[in-house]
């Protein structure tokens, strides 16, 4: 990984470098610390007055302080509330356009997915909200994740310069589904479920889980054939 973290850096020939999925997962569980501690911070520092100068020295930022503070005096004198309003032209001033998650939702296995988990919320909530079990957890903890990352690595695109980092979302979101499929099955063999409900949830889980593992050889494939 370059020196200042950019994804693409590569002074001495210039040119972008092609991350592997592995490249990317560094940067990933890096990226993970960084955002734990700050996290942490933000949380603890929340109603601090100093809050933001606090955070940035504690995380090492000293050296955008004053970038930081610049930023933030122009924003509040150039921004008036009063010109924008709820709505699209508020989402438009943002960069917020609905129109950018038609594609990753129009994916059978996101849909597929995210069906799956929103089932899966509603049958928890029903069955398994009064149980207090570490496999019952698990299962709530790892639900969300892998359509959040399937979305997540659509965002990176198919593009060889990114591709990488679509394998490395997706990679995350299938081991999600292992760790939501593990829960799944101590729920069933400590019959905390209905049999009926978690044979059915449980093949619907396992069918989330391959087809996605399917998709991240075909998005491999795609990485080693050198596809863009």
């Amino acid at each position: 990984m370059s020196e200042n973290n950019q994804p693409f850096g590569n002074e001495e020939e210039n040119e972008p470098e092609i991350w592997d999925e592995h490249r990317w997962e560094e940067f990933f569980r890096e990226s993970d610390k960084r955002t734990e501690k700050y996290t942490y911070l933000f949380e603890k520092y929340m109603d601090h007055p100093d809050r933001d100068r606090i955070i940035f020295e504690e995380m090492g930022w000293t050296h955008l302080l004053e970038d930081f503070e610049e930023e933030q005096n122009e924003w509040m004198d150039d921004f008036d509330i009063d010109e924008y309003e709820e709505g699209e032209e508020w989402k438009q001033q943002t960069g917020y356009d609905p129109t950018d998650f038609e594609s990753f939702e129009n994916m059978p296995l996101y849909q597929k997915a995210f069906k799956f988990t929103m089932d899966a919320m509603d049958m928890a909530d029903e069955h398994l909200i009064d149980i207090e079990d570490e496999s019952v957890k698990e299962f709530a903890r790892s639900l969300t994740v892998p359509p959040a990352k399937i979305a997540g690595g659509f965002g990176f695109g198919f593009e060889m310069d990114s591709l990488g980092g679509n394998i490395a979302n997706c990679k995350r979101g299938l081991n999600a589904a292992n760790r939501m499929l593990n829960a799944l099955y101590e729920i069933g063999e400590k019959e905390l479920l209905d049999r009926d409900i978690y044979l059915e949830f449980y093949a619907r889980a396992k069918e989330v889980r391959d087809e996605l593992a399917i998709y991240i050889v075909e998005l491999r494939e795609r990485f080693r054939r050198g596809i863009s």
